[in-house]
């Protein structure tokens, strides 16, 4: 059942970046949505819900050294965060782990990352975390962030099914990477 969902996802997200098929809304996703790509991450984020629950999700985009909110949802004032950024060599947080292992983590209670209490996390109430590369092929585009407001809740299961959605959101951020360079 989830490779059956799996594959209609990648199919879905291959045929909108084609411009095949038109934007799906959904409601409390933030994204740009004048990029297929963005688009693409919207749908990614809706389906990954079903397999890989998450009271908030951001997907960060790696530019330079820093990971940079392109999409998300589950915060309050989402609009607001789209372009907040974060240093991978900021320890306070575990983006870091993330883009230098190129690996999913596990944070299974953020009490130990002071970040999770001030700045944009103050009240969300955010106590475990499960970051994933977006990894297509060998280059590193950068993570999402999943978040549950219970201590020790994901597993090694939701790690390994987050990671399969990734590349698919992986895959549609290097597609239009890809495009941009050849029409620039």
């Amino acid at each position: 059942m989830l490779e059956q969902r799996l594959n209609d996802l990648d199919r879905r997200v291959r045929e909108l970046m084609r411009g095949h098929v038109p934007a799906v809304a959904h409601e409390h996703i933030v994204t740009d949505d004048s990029t297929p790509a963005g688009r693409a991450i919207r749908l990614v984020l809706a389906e990954l819900r079903h397999d890989v629950p998450y009271d908030s999700c951001s997907v960060q985009e790696l530019r330079g050294s820093r990971l940079v909110i392109v999409g998300g949802v589950g915060f309050a004032d989402l609009d607001v965060l789209l372009g907040e950024s974060f240093d991978i060599t900021n320890l306070d947080i575990p983006n870091g782990a993330v883009i230098h292992r190129r690996r999913p983590l596990i944070v299974r209670d953020t009490d130990q990352y002071r970040a999770f209490r001030r700045g944009l996390h103050v009240g969300s109430g955010i106590r475990s975390w499960l970051g994933v590369p977006l990894l297509c092929g060998d280059h590193l585009a950068g993570m999402m962030a999943l978040d549950k407001c219970e201590p020790d809740f994901y597993t090694a299961i939701h790690q390994q099914t987050a990671l399969r959605y990734a590349e698919i959101a992986a895959w549609a951020m290097e597609a239009e990477r890809n495009a941009g360079e050849k029409t620039g």
